[in-house]
């Protein structure tokens, strides 16, 4: 070591450090939380449009209900896009339930670029049409957020009406599924204080081998939700990317479940 030893070098050199990954992180969590992918939207237009113009444009893809199912409003994984998640919507409009998702800024055809806020704006338009223009009531609303879509699915939660909340693969923080603990200023999507305000029926569903989101913040959400109807479901011998691939569970059914436990009376 170069100069006079003084026990203060190791602290200011830490504070350094800290200093030096803290700025980093502030920089570039934008650029390492959102990855928009190159998949382009269909040939086939049926079920995409568009609310707004311009970067504050929102691509929106949603097929309606059949009468008495409820309507999913689903914010999709970091590296997807309305045109993959398309079979997925699909296939759940096929059992009668109604389906609607946006991508993020700067995903797809939405404009602008990807950040938190642009996140929650993108959600809250989305809802809005939904409820306002569309007619759909909250109570046949269910909120479904994978991956990084639980931030903004979180959010909503915590301010609009819903029946529902769906958490996949979620984490505590965008921050923590990295640190674990709250480490640096400047986090992301902060599930663990919004979720506190929910009080609807809960499902989380979590790869117990995920290694991108550790199944251990989603049971830590779990364990903070305050919901008096919540359920958590531990996927073994998948991770992060193949858990729709496992015959693990039926999602379709485990909602409707959901639902039903959650009327007054309901004996199950």
């Amino acid at each position: 070591m170069v100069g006079k030893w003084s026990w203060k070098r190791p602290l200011y050199s830490l504070a350094f450090i800290y200093s030096m990954l803290a700025l980093i992180a502030w920089l570039l969590a934008d650029h390492l939380i959102f990855q928009p992918p190159g998949t382009p939207y269909p040939d086939n237009r049926q079920g995409f449009s568009q609310l707004g113009e311009g970067k504050e444009a929102i691509a929106i893809f949603h097929l309606p209900a059949t009468p008495n199912m409820p309507t999913l409003l689903w914010s999709h994984g970091n590296a997807q896009n309305l045109q993959s998640l398309q079979p997925a919507l699909e296939y759940f409009h096929a059992l009668g339930f109604g389906v609607i998702s946006y991508d993020y800024p700067g995903y797809g055809e939405s404009g602008g670029s990807p950040d938190e806020e642009g996140c929650y704006r993108a959600i809250e338009k989305t809802y809005h049409h939904l409820t306002a223009s569309l007619g759909i009531s909250p109570s046949d609303l269910v909120l479904v957020g994978q991956s990084v879509g639980s931030g903004p699915a979180c959010w909503l939660a915590a301010r609009q009406d819903h029946a529902a909340l769906i958490l996949i693969s979620p984490f505590m923080s965008a921050f923590r599924s990295v640190t674990r603990i709250p480490l640096f200023p400047g986090d992301r999507f902060p599930n663990h204080q919004h979720l506190t305000q929910v009080t609807t029926p809960l499902l989380v569903i979590h790869g117990e081998k995920d290694k991108v989101i550790p199944i251990s913040q989603g049971q830590s959400l779990f364990d903070l939700s305050p919901s008096p109807k919540k359920f958590f479901l531990p996927i073994p011998e998948v991770g992060h990317n193949d858990l729709f691939l496992s015959n693990a569970f039926h999602l379709p059914s485990l909602i409707l479940d959901l639902l039903a436990r959650s009327h007054p009376g309901d004996s199950r």
